[in-house]
């Protein structure tokens, strides 16, 4: 009889090829921990997102009113002044008018935007010309009260 080593090589080569159950199961184990930590990274960044996007969000609604402001100079009284104003799609054509009633639809925007948002526009008149400081709050659940505030001293 003659030995034939590559036959006998074959022989085994295909008798121990393949995975064992053992190492099945650890692979799945390795696979399965690291896509829950995936999961928690995911889950942490989304809380992140919802935590600061009030506060984005009211600076950016701070920044619109800012812009405003400096802008309408012929009627930039009219922002401070919203008691009774509702915003309306009909532009009033006096300048401190449509200044209130622009400060009235932010106002609304800002209750829409944020969690209890308000929003408050005060002229300063320390200064010369006068400072205006537009403030942007809201109170999230869990989270308490927050402000974001802007001061905006427009040129004369």
């Amino acid at each position: 009889m003659r030995f034939r080593p590559t036959a006998h090589r074959s022989l085994l080569t295909t008798r121990f090829s393949g995975f064992t159950l053992v190492e099945v199961v650890a692979a799945l184990l390795v696979v399965g921990i690291g896509l829950v930590g995936i999961a928690a990274l995911y889950g942490e960044a989304m809380q992140t997102e919802l935590d600061t996007h009030p506060q984005a969000q009211a600076a950016r609604l701070a920044q619109i009113m800012a812009e405003k402001v400096n802008a309408n100079t012929a009627g930039r009284t009219g922002y401070a002044n919203v008691i009774g104003v509702l915003c309306t799609e009909t532009r009033d054509v006096r300048p401190v008018n449509a200044a209130a009633q622009e400060a009235a639809c932010w106002h609304e925007e800002i209750r829409k935007a944020l969690p209890n948002g308000t929003g408050s526009i005060t002229r300063d008149l320390s200064t010369n010309p006068p400072t205006y400081v537009i403030a942007v709050s809201w109170s999230a659940a869990g989270a308490g009260a927050a402000s974001y505030v802007l001061r905006t001293q427009p040129a004369k």
